[in-house]
């Protein structure tokens, strides 16, 4: 099945259909400093298949025409294959100091370029910032702070944390925390009286918490279900419309199949895990069919299951995220890899999908690079090589269409905004 030939048509009704309800201006990160690049003899991914014709770069940006400056430098690819970079579309290892280098690093070298940070303290990734979003490092993008309701996630996480001493010389209690960490929001007027303090973080866009929301009622009182509620489902809707009016978009933590209902009703532009991965409840096809009508991105953390393998259900669990992403897939939802595993990134994601036998090889591609680069930076002209696109892209050795197993491993070349980072 991996390399099974999938018809243009069907692709751009499965995979192509992903809008944002915000600004839809994109742009290109030009690179003055990069060099003038002639590369000559590659095979070129188009989205379908794979073309051989020169490419040019200026200014860290793709041409396909041949331009009036002599360039610096030829490149030979020799019929290499090119493709975009990967992105990682949800994780949360970017914001400590400890190991960050070697973290980056591993990133960079598995062709991930680009890091979708579900939420982060900005007190504590500010003074990092300088690792991030320039030519030769990773490019991040930030909610912050989520929101939730009293004592939901990641509250629990949070003081964890906190007790652990990893919040030293910046906070000394969770009451401290609230707005940095977390935002609570129970009722439409606590919403209206903290969105100027949640924008004056300068989210790149919103991140809201569904947990067990069918049993909203009965957790949000009860203090057994510390950290495992979220928001009142009825003010979903209302977020998205204050975020979008904001010209945010808004991801969605799911738990339960009931949780991606309100998602997806309420008009979310992201739902942020495959739900189900504890229960074993299926989706609702009516769902699927409303997220692929809307254009909603399904981020997939699926592999996430695999924590789970010491429990007697696990084999059920893994058949229900199979039957799921099949649902979604033959509805034609957008989804893009992302992990949620703070040890680890998109490349172990991709291993737990591919292993699962559910995609095409020319699937998996475009959700490693066009759907999880567009959620992550849904205004930036890369994870695709198109004219007037950044010149950001990978070069294999073989043909990840025939045989994108252990793709990482057959990266030859890595260039960022016609910069080559190896």
């Amino acid at each position: 099945m991996k390399g099974c030939i999938v018809p243009v048509v069907m692709l751009l009704a499965a995979f192509l259909c992903y809008s944002q309800k915000t600004d839809t201006t994109t742009y290109a990160r030009k690179n003055p400093d990069s060099k003038i690049l002639k590369f000559t003899n590659g095979n070129w991914f188009n989205g379908a298949t794979f073309e051989q014709k020169p490419v040019w770069v200026k200014e860290g940006i793709l041409g396909f025409k041949e331009l009036a400056q002599q360039p610096d430098t030829i490149i030979d690819l020799s019929g290499k294959y090119v493709i975009p970079p990967f992105a990682e579309a949800h994780n949360h290892n970017l914001e400590s100091s400890y190991g960050l280098e070697k973290r980056i690093k591993s990133y960079l070298d598995n062709g991930v370029y680009y890091v979708k940070l579900l939420s982060s303290i900005k007190k504590r990734i500010d003074p990092l910032m300088h690792y991030y979003n320039k030519p030769d490092g990773i490019d991040v993008r930030m909610a912050h702070a989520p929101l939730t309701g009293t004592d939901g996630h990641p509250i629990a996480v949070r003081k964890r944390y906190l007790d652990y001493g990893y919040f030293n010389g910046l906070f000394s209690s969770i009451e401290e925390i609230e707005s940095h960490g977390y935002v609570t929001i129970n009722t439409l007027d606590d919403l209206n009286e903290k969105w100027d303090q949640i924008l004056s973080f300068s989210p790149d866009f919103i991140k809201l918490n569904l947990l067990y929301s069918e049993e909203y009622e009965k957790r949000k009182h009860d203090t057994a279900f510390f950290g495992k509620k979220g928001l009142n489902p009825i003010l979903v809707r209302e977020i998205v419309k204050k975020a979008n009016a904001s010209n945010l978009t808004v991801s969605a933590h799911v738990e339960t199949a009931y949780d991606f209902h309100i998602a997806v009703t309420a008009g979310v532009n992201e739902i942020a895990h495959l739900p189900e991965r504890s229960n074993g409840k299926l989706i609702h096809k009516e769902d699927a069919l409303l997220a692929a009508k809307k254009g909603i991105v399904i981020v997939t953390t699926a592999g996430l299951v695999t924590k789970k393998q010491d429990r007697p259900n696990y084999d059920k669990l893994v058949d229900n995220i199979a039957a799921n992403l099949r649902l979604l897939k033959q509805e034609g939802v957008t989804m893009a890899i992302g992990s949620d595993n703070y040890y680890d990134s998109s490349v172990g994601e991709f291993q737990f999908l591919y292993e699962l036998d559910i995609f095409t090889n020319l699937e998996l591609l475009i959700m490693w690079t066009k759907n999880a680069t567009r959620t992550t930076f849904p205004n930036r002209k890369i994870g695709e090589l198109k004219e007037g696109y950044e010149a950001s892209f990978l070069v294999l050795d073989k043909d990840p269409i025939e045989d994108i197993s252990n793709i990482n491993k057959h990266i030859t070349t890595r260039v960022k905004q016609g910069v080559f980072l190896n």
